[in-house]
């Protein structure tokens, strides 16, 4: 693509140096440019050579495209920079949620863990049961001690 581009502006600049040099007449004739606005009186430049204003003319048209492709590059480059930023923002504050629900996470199964431990550790609750008369006179006597 790149070579496609330089041979098209060498084809353009070698039909550019042919228009100049097949149109040396009218091109070298002199021009006398006025300005009449209302209420000034009119004023005149200098006879020019009419090449010096097409030269002049096409130099104005370049910078002044150059001018706007600078202005959108570095408008472009200020909205990806801001963009950048915002986005390195929503991350660390994404990262910041992360750990706040991993350590949420960690206190709830820190909790369910420690539930189970009691919870097995606790005895079985015990069913009343009737006690016999042989198994009465066997037991210690409490008073009595």
């Amino acid at each position: 693509m790149r070579y496609i581009k330089v041979l098209l502006l060498a084809i353009v600049f070698f039909l550019a140096l042919v228009f100049f040099f097949q149109n040396q007449g009218p091109l070298s004739q002199d021009m006398v440019l006025t300005l009449h606005l209302f209420f000034i009186p009119p004023m005149h430049s200098i006879p020019l050579p009419f090449y010096f204003l097409v030269i002049v003319a096409f130099a104005l048209g370049a910078l002044l495209t150059l001018s706007f492709l600078v202005w959108d590059k570095l408008n472009l480059s200020a909205r990806l920079m801001k963009h950048k930023w915002h986005i390195s923002s929503l991350e660390r504050e994404m990262a910041q949620l992360r750990k706040k629900a991993d350590m949420e996470t960690a206190k709830r199964s820190f909790f369910h863990r420690n539930k189970e431990k009691t919870d097995a550790v606790q005895p079985a609750p015990t069913v009343a049961r009737p006690v016999s008369t042989a198994e009465e006179s066997l037991a210690p006597d409490p008073d009595k001690q």
